[in-house]
């Protein structure tokens, strides 16, 4: 809220960031040799686009190995001739996880690129989505949750991490044994802000929907907690005995290792943003109670997808440490791949042509997830989840087959209601 009237010069000083979008939409279009239409970032031999995420921040495991996931897609799509006769380029852009970076980020790199293939951050993704809607600029988000959702020209291809939570309670729940005859003791662990409020709406949601559960403790962490003595000693003096975590792999670190010193054992359960293979060494020996429930599927499957995905890594970074959030940046890839295909096929690579063509686009993945299909764009795409536990490298390996939960989709429909 403004508490003081804008100065000339402020005023002044807000039209001009209004209007310098530095990346203009369909209308700079220009005419490619082969009649096609070309938007920013396109050329008659070249198609840009941009991976904005955080290279050399907190999560940066996460971010290298996601980006892997679309550099590896690109490649191996170039050296089978690339796309309407053009060579994919990726454009990494690093935010450090800062929202501030990631404004700077993407100001440089919207002039130059079609679309953004990958974006890493909700809080950045936050910063930047007024220009996202003015550049008119698609846009394919890793922050898998229903905030990036409502978003304008944001696209979320797989299953939200509020309904890999309520699926992992479910199945945590039935593991236990809830019932009308047994309580089962549950708390929450989420982050201070209004992300950590959505996945307690979604989780507490859950709650009421399973028999014999009851929630005993909800603590919240900041980013910048490293000590989490207060919210172990919440969920262990409310005798929680599952944990579940919406968290990030920082605070599945630090919440897991310290409650093994405390002595404190509960069966934990996250979401797919929660865990990176690079916890695996640290926490040996800790996990024996961790669970992961993933949209999306593993390193170590068996299908043709997985298959596809790990020749084109071998291929393009042989010496690459395998991590799961590599699928999550194939599945991104995919979709920019079969939306820019569909748009070559209406010649129109622009971005309201690429915005066309992510409309009700279906996109089946070799079993790496069920097919899906992107629809408005504002609606959950599936809300099915995998219950993992974490293998040898920290890779993850499915304990149970995909499976969606009524509670995941009650709460859809209660949403904003």
């Amino acid at each position: 809220m403004l508490k003081k009237p804008l100065t000339a010069v402020a005023v002044a000083s807000l039209l001009t960031l209004t209007a310098c979008g530095n990346g203009s939409g369909s209308g700079d279009a220009e005419t490619g040799a082969d009649g096609v239409a070309m938007g920013p970032g396109v050329t008659d031999d070249k198609i840009n686009v941009t991976v904005i995420s955080d290279f050399s921040g907190p999560i940066a495991q996460g971010g290298i190995a996601g980006s892997l996931g679309v550099e590896a897609k690109m490649d191996q799509i170039n050296r089978e001739g690339g796309i309407c006769g053009r060579k994919v380029v990726v454009d990494k852009r690093d935010t450090k996880y800062d929202p501030q970076i990631t404004t700077q980020q993407y100001r440089a790199a919207a002039p130059k690129n079609l679309m953004v293939a990958q974006f890493v951050g909700t809080a950045g993704l936050n910063a930047v989505q007024a220009s996202i809607k003015r550049d008119d600029m698609p846009t394919l988000s890793a922050s898998i949750n229903t905030q990036t959702l409502d978003l304008p020209n944001v696209y979320v291809a797989m299953p939200p991490f509020e309904v890999e939570l309520i699926n992992g309670l479910t199945w945590a729940a039935q593991k236990a044994g809830a019932s009308a005859s047994k309580t089962v003791n549950v708390g929450f662990v989420t982050s201070a802000d209004e992300t950590g409020e959505v996945y307690l709406d979604a989780l507490d949601h859950a709650a009421k929907s399973i028999e014999g559960v009851k929630v005993v403790a909800k603590p919240t962490y900041t980013n910048a907690d490293t000590d989490f003595t207060a919210q172990i000693n919440s969920l262990k003096d409310a005798g929680a005995e599952i944990v579940m975590l919406g968290v990030t792999p920082a605070q599945t670190a630090g919440l897991i290792g310290q409650s093994a010193q405390f002595g404190y054992k509960p069966t934990f359960v996250s979401s797919s943003g929660a865990w990176s293979s690079s916890l695996a060494k640290p926490l040996d020996g800790l996990l024996a109670d961790y669970y992961v429930s993933g949209g999306y599927g593993t390193l170590n499957d068996d299908n043709a997808g997985i298959k596809a995905l790990t020749k084109a890594r071998e291929a393009y970074a042989p010496d690459a440490k395998p991590d799961n959030f590599e699928v999550g940046g194939w599945i991104n890839g995919t979709v920019v791949v079969e939306a820019l295909r569909k748009a070559c096929e209406a010649k129109d690579l622009t971005r309201g042509g690429v915005k066309k063509a992510m409309t009700d686009l279906k996109v089946p993945f070799d079993d790496i997830l069920p097919p899906i299909d992107l629809g408005d764009g504002d609606s959950i795409v599936s809300f099915q989840s995998r219950i993992n536990k974490i293998g040898k490298d920290g890779v993850q390996v499915p304990v149970a087959g995909f499976f969606e939960s009524e509670a995941a989709k009650s709460w859809d429909e209660s949403r904003g209601k």
